[in-house]
């Protein structure tokens, strides 16, 4: 079942790759007549201004949500803590409620602040909802972490800000990368909060792929279509690659 779900999703991004470089396709051809980089050379302003939206978005609302994940999960560490039931479901409640019972009060407080409209207000609305999965990524790993490690650092004189940043944080590269990557698809994939905190004015991949949705041109739509989808790749495509580039040299943490 799960092998075709994969199958049915890449043969849809499939045709949507055909489609962005189709050029004449008649019913009832299985194939265009011509493929063109038409579309992608019209469109490429337009995409450009989304995608580095985009990423900007993201890279902001990920680095926020990271570094409060990243605190949270230092904090328990030093100091014995657990997150209580209550704590958890707050932080999990973004997931639970529908995001349309609790956006306009977010937008009613960036229309107060006068933050509606603004990047900045865009990427915090983000975080409300990259944040939860960031946490639930990075904290099965940081928590498995071998305290004997840090034992051992404190043994040589170092403190807890040195055993964090020269021990921790580097031998827990992969899942950090891992968690920023699943971030970065959440970002790149909200819709609502994008559009209501951003007051139809901050343009992103998602929100312009929407928008084409209601009309009839698949070739634009196709080309959207893949950069919201290779984005997403690039990242997960970065925490497999930059782990095993930085410690091919260090058989214990070797990619095998």
């Amino acid at each position: 079942l799960a092998l075709l779900a994969v199958a049915a999703v890449a043969l849809g991004l499939a045709g949507l790759g055909v489609w962005s470089v189709a050029g004449l396709w008649q019913f009832p051809d299985l194939a265009p007549e011509t493929l063109t980089t038409k579309t992608w050379s019209r469109a490429a302003p337009g995409l450009a201004e989304a995608s580095a939206m985009t990423l900007g978005l993201a890279v902001m609302a990920v680095a926020v949500a990271l570094g409060l994940a990243l605190a949270c999960l230092e904090a328990e560490a030093r100091h014995g803590l657990r997150p209580t039931t209550r704590v958890l479901w707050l932080l999990y409640l973004p997931l639970i409620v529908p995001q349309i019972a609790f956006l306009p009060g977010l937008q009613g407080l960036a229309l107060l602040t006068g933050a509606e409209g603004t990047p900045l207000a865009v990427a915090a609305a983000h975080v409300v909802f990259v944040l939860p999965y960031v946490f639930l990524s990075l904290a099965p790993s940081f928590r498995a972490w071998d305290g004997r490690i840090a034992i051992a650092g404190a043994a040589l004189g170092a403190g807890e800000n040195r055993i964090f940043w020269r021990l921790r944080l580097p031998m827990l590269l992969r899942p950090v990368l891992t968690a920023a990557a699943v971030g970065m698809a959440v970002s790149i994939g909200q819709y609502l909060p994008t559009l209501l905190i951003g007051g139809g004015r901050v343009v992103t991949l998602t929100t312009e792929a929407v928008a084409l949705s209601s009309g009839g041109n698949r070739r634009i739509i196709g080309a959207y279509a893949i950069l919201q989808m290779a984005l997403p790749a690039l990242a997960f495509a970065a925490a497999l690659g930059l782990p095993a580039l930085a410690f091919r040299h260090r058989r214990g943490m070797a990619v095998t």
